[in-house]
């Protein structure tokens, strides 16, 4: 038998709901002999008693017996009206709802009495008048003490480590340096909210004052423990000390060659240069000793000008008595005792001077006045107590 979509679709919804198949309806009406509706007549007769069609409501539905049991049928029955339906799509309705809802309340940022708590898209000052955190103000107090109290903990450690070369007092700088930073970057973000020009202005020029003080502490204390910090002792090690030494080789070699042209009768100029020699021996020991000693104590006689004189002057006389050969050498020995009295004439004024302890003369000159109008910024930003 071909397939009827009609047929077939109309029987699954009648087997369903626990009404007569299709064929068995036509069946009835037709009421041909030997049919579905015959056999009912004659096994029940009574059910046309009284002039029911055979083709009533009550009739049809009293006769065709059901598939369905009676308790099953009701619930069938209930379930194919459009009257049941609405709690159905109520439910439907309520669990996306909630599903949304359950979503949203995941993902909520924390809170405290109904407000976010967490704003990064907000200023500071914002954000903590919305999660009811202190005011503006108390918040810009705050981040304002904090800035101070880290400046004035990098500039004391930083004194702390010029003083003592301690790696302790570098530790606690480095760590100032930063919690002050982070906390001119606090004071940055509150300004977001400030309406006072002067005070947006004096913000501007703070955060540049702090660049160059941080500048120049870094600066300050890359050269404690070197060589640097002390430029009359640099001079005097890459100086003065490679030509006191080249000058006693000198004179070694001078001496060795007039020696060997000397006779016991005349000592000739072997003599004076032998004094020379013992000068320069002396010389040097002295300023190894002055270069060590505190800033308080006096340049030798030894480093003298006058003695640098005397010694030029000797040399000159000895140069004409010398050995043809050696004297490019004394040549070279008088040039040498200049170059030395320049340069110790340069250590003299750094010693006698600010400058001798470079680090400190640094810490004083270039960091402590960024410091000072750092602090009168901060100081006309602070309340009246």
């Amino acid at each position: 038998m071909p397939f009827s979509a009609k047929n077939d679709a109309e029987n699954y919804w009648r087997t369903r709901y626990g009404r007569p198949l299709a064929t068995t309806v036509r069946a009835l009406q037709d009421g041909k002999p030997g049919s579905y509706g015959d056999m009912l007549r004659d096994e029940t007769p009574g059910i046309y008693s009284g002039g029911a069609s055979p083709l009533s409501g009550t009739s049809l539905r009293d006769a065709v017996p059901l598939e369905k049991p009676p308790g099953q049928k009701k619930r069938l029955i209930k379930n194919s009206f459009p009257a049941a339906r609405p709690r159905r799509l109520r439910y439907w309705f309520v669990i996306p709802f909630g599903g949304l809802t359950a979503v949203a309340f995941i993902t909520m940022p924390p809170s405290e009495n109904g407000a976010p708590l967490n704003r990064p898209d907000l200023p500071p000052a914002a954000q903590g008048a919305i999660a009811g955190s202190p005011a503006p103000a108390l918040q810009f107090d705050a981040a304002l003490r904090r800035f101070l109290e880290a400046h004035e903990a990098s500039l004391v450690a930083l004194r702390g480590f010029l003083l003592t070369d301690g790696e302790g007092f570098r530790t606690e700088w480095l760590d100032a340096t930063l919690r002050m930073q982070s906390a001119m970057n606090a004071l940055d973000a509150h300004s977001a909210s400030w309406t006072d020009g002067q005070r947006l202005v004096e913000l501007v020029e703070a955060k540049r004052i702090v660049a160059q003080l941080l500048a120049e502490e870094r600066a300050v204390a890359s050269i404690v423990g070197t060589p640097n910090r002390y430029p009359g002792l640099q001079i005097f090690r890459a100086d003065i000390v490679p030509a006191l030494a080249e000058a006693q080789e000198i004179s070694a070699a001078v001496m060795s060659a007039m020696l060997a042209v000397s006779s016991p009768d005349s000592v000739g100029p072997v003599g004076p240069f032998a004094a020379f020699r013992g000068d320069l021996e002396t010389l040097r020991e002295d300023l190894a000793r002055y270069v060590a000693a505190p800033a308080t104590h006096a340049p030798p006689a030894s480093s003298r000008a006058e003695h640098f004189a005397a010694r030029r002057e000797m040399l000159t006389a000895i140069r004409a008595e010398a050995p043809a050969d050696m004297r490019p050498r004394i040549d070279r020995l008088i040039a040498l005792m200049s170059f030395a009295e320049d340069k110790l004439s340069r250590i003299l004024a750094l010693q006698q001077g600010e400058r001798w302890d470079y680090a400190s003369f640094a810490f004083r000159t270039r960091v402590m006045p960024l410091a000072a109008r750092l602090e009168d910024i901060a100081a006309r930003w602070t309340p009246p107590r």
